[in-house]
Formats: C-alpha cells, sequence, structure tokens
C-alpha cells in the first residue's frame, strides 16, 4: 500500500475514542436524559423541585424526591464532600455543589457532550460541557479557603470502606492551594467534565435561575448545530478517501 495512505487511514482510526449515543441527526441529542441510577428516562415537568434545583422543576431529568434526599443527606452514591478530617464545606461553597449536583441530575441539555461509562451508578456522563468563566468564578471565589485532598474527585479516593475516604499520603490543604486557579479547579474537579469558556461563547451555568427558559439550551443548540456541520465534513471527507482508496489500487 502506497506510504501516503497511511496517515489517512491513520486519522479515521483516530476518530471518537470516546463513544456517545448514535444519532442521524444530532437535534436527536437534545432534551434528554443521562442514563444514570436516579435519572428519569425523559425529560419532563416536576411538581416542585428541592431547594437548589427547583429552576429545574417545569423540564427536568430529576425527581423531586431525588433532590430531596440529597439535599437532606450528608453523602450522595456514598461521595462525602467533607472527605478531610475537621473540615466541612462552608455554606456558600455547599450550595455551589448542591447546584452542580442539581445540574448533573436534572439538567436536560447535555446530551451533545455524554459518553458511555461502565459504572454501578450511570451508564453515561458529560464530558467537555462549555462551563461559563462567570459561572466557574463564582463557584470558585465561594471555595477557595475550603477543605480538600484531591484535585480531582473523580478518582484517586480509598473506597474500601464503600465511602470515599483521602488516599494514605494525601495532604488536606485549601481549594487554593490545591487548585492554583479557577480555571484549573472547574475543569479538574470532575475529571473533565467542565471545559471553561468565555461568556462570549455559547456557554451553561450550573444554576440556571428562576423562572424563564432554560439559559443553557442555547449552547447545546450551537453544539448540535457544530456537530451536524462535522458530521458532513466527515460524510465528505469519507468519500474522498474512498475515491482515492480506489484510485491507488487501480
Amino acid at each position: 500500500m502506497h506510504n501516503f495512505l497511511l496517515p489517512i487511514i491513520c486519522l479515521c482510526l483516530s476518530v471518537g475514542i470516546l463513544h456517545g449515543r448514535d444519532y442521524e441527526d444530532a437535534n436527536e441529542l437534545l432534551d434528554v436524559c443521562l442514563k444514570g441510577k436516579y435519572h428519569k428516562s425523559v425529560p419532563g415537568p416536576e411538581s416542585d423541585l428541592f431547594e437548589q434545583c427547583k429552576p429545574w422543576k417545569d423540564y427536568s431529568c430529576c425527581t423531586e424526591n431525588t433532590t430531596a434526599e440529597f439535599h437532606q443527606s450528608p453523602t450522595w452514591h456514598n461521595f462525602d464532600w467533607n472527605h478531610c478530617e475537621g473540615h466541612t464545606l462552608s455554606e456558600k461553597c455547599n450550595t455551589h455543589f448542591m447546584q452542580d449536583l442539581c445540574f448533573y441530575e436534572c439538567e436536560t441539555n447535555v446530551g451533545p457532550w455524554m459518553v458511555d461509562v461502565d459504572m454501578n451508578i450511570r451508564d453515561e456522563r458529560f464530558v467537555g460541557v462549555p462551563l461559563c468563566e462567570s459561572e466557574c468564578n463564582k463557584w470558585w471565589n465561594d471555595c477557595t479557603e475550603d477543605y480538600t485532598c484531591l484535585d480531582n474527585w473523580g478518582k484517586g479516593f480509598n473506597w474500601t470502606t464503600g465511602t470515599n475516604e483521602c488516599p494514605t499520603d494525601s495532604v488536606c490543604e485549601t481549594f487554593k492551594t490545591k487548585f492554583e486557579t479557577a480555571k484549573k479547579f472547574c475543569e479538574q474537579i470532575w475529571d473533565g467534565s467542565y471545559v471553561v469558556v468565555p461568556d462570549t461563547e455559547p456557554c451553561m451555568k450550573i444554576y440556571i435561575g428562576d423562572g424563564g427558559d432554560n439559559p443553557n439550551r442555547k449552547a447545546a443548540e450551537a453544539k448540535v448545530e457544530e456537530m451536524n456541520g462535522a458530521k458532513a465534513t466527515v460524510a465528505v471527507f469519507s468519500s474522498t478517501i474512498i475515491l482515492v482508496l480506489l484510485t491507488a489500487m487501480l
């Protein structure tokens, strides 16, 4: 086989390492719920949702019982936010993590960023969701003096007791010391779930505010348009590769 074909073949093989839902039209990824233990199968209204989750009650992937449970429980899926002995999250910081959990359980607009995972609590997660820089900064500013032992809560904890505990070789430090910057904090805390982008770009809010339409819809629609455009480009590229291969065989 001609050497000039090898880069093309390598490029084709490298596409799609993280696999999400199959779709003909990326619009199919709008208005869907993540495949998680407590997520609804399809989004819809709730009579009410608990505290920080209330803004999602008109159209959500979570139930009232679920939101009440994680607001009132010290852990969720056996995960303890207060994992540093002698330290508990400040009220302001805890509020942001409750809003983050509401986003995870309730948000209906993360379909374009869903990828498959093999976990007891879920079959999907979202990766690379564009988080508005102002939203990240608010979260960071209210948590800088709180404590943690890891800079990535998605991995590294000791789970031998059934609840996340700090590894023996870790050190509990303030978020400011552990993460250093708002961007690093928001992008690393949940193992790449978020990517911080300027507010001038299509981006998501973790707390969508009270009343009105969900502002995250616009970011999801922009991503869907981008995905459909990319799919069309790949289709043209694939046709070109086939022609090149056929020509090379002649």
